[in-house]
């Protein structure tokens, strides 16, 4: 049995946990969810591509976060859908499948606080410095902070998969609705305290950076606000 399960490329997902009567009404409210989530996020990002009043750095930058949204539920929510339908048993999925999921989901969320970040900054400016604020936030600000939101969550999240994949596996139950780093490294039998400390400084590291330069940014922009003699601010 251990010779069939080590390094097996086929996992089952525990998937989500639901009784007989409650899969169809779960089921219809997960996919409603879905497109509404597809449709407005679309219809944001249309109607900031046809209004030329909206081409500005700070509806730019949110259209991240409309694709970063787009983009991480499509892989992750469908699959929840297919899934629900299917006994437990049959929920079975790729090991290289499982890996693109788990590094779709954790972009998606690291994703996330590097975009606040960036459109922290672009208020930051806009109100702190209104008078140059369009000689900084000009397209190639737009652009290079665009790429280091995903280039930086790109790193982090290579990383943290990227040490998972190295080791061993013993197990095939994947014990969560979707894949995640988590529950891929534990399928594991090797040692994982570096994955575990590499994980914990990571969602520190992120969690702190992104916070606390919110809150910073917005207790200087209260500052400024409160202490100007323009009303416009």
């Amino acid at each position: 049995m251990e010779n069939f399960t080590y390094n097996s490329f086929i996992l089952q997902v525990e998937g989500l946990t639901l009784t007989e009567g409650s899969v169809y009404p779960a089921f219809f409210l997960l996919l409603f969810c879905y497109l509404f989530i597809i449709v407005a996020n679309v219809g944001i990002a249309t109607l900031i591509f046809i209004d030329s009043s909206l081409h500005q750095p700070m509806y730019l930058l949110f259209c991240n976060l409309t694709f970063n949204d787009i983009l991480g539920n499509s892989i992750l929510i469908p699959r929840l859908l297919v899934d629900s339908l299917r006994p437990p048993s049959e929920r079975l999925i790729t090991y290289y499948e499982c890996v693109v999921q788990a590094f779709t989901t954790h972009m998606f969320g690291t994703t996330s606080h590097t975009i606040l970040m960036i459109m922290a900054f672009d208020r930051y400016v806009a109100i702190c410095n209104p008078l140059r604020y369009a000689a900084i936030m000009n397209h190639r600000m737009v652009i290079k902070l665009t790429v280091f939101a995903w280039a930086v969550a790109f790193v982090l999240v290579g990383i943290l998969l990227g040490l998972t994949i190295r080791l061993n596996r013993c197990r095939t139950l994947i014990k969560n609705p979707y894949c995640d780093n988590a529950s891929l490294f534990k399928l594991s039998c090797d040692s994982v305290v570096i994955n575990n400390i590499y994980g914990l400084t990571f969602t520190a590291v992120l969690l702190g950076s992104s916070i606390g330069s919110i809150v910073l940014t917005y207790i200087k922009i209260t500052i400024v606000c409160v202490t100007s003699n323009n009303k416009s601010s």
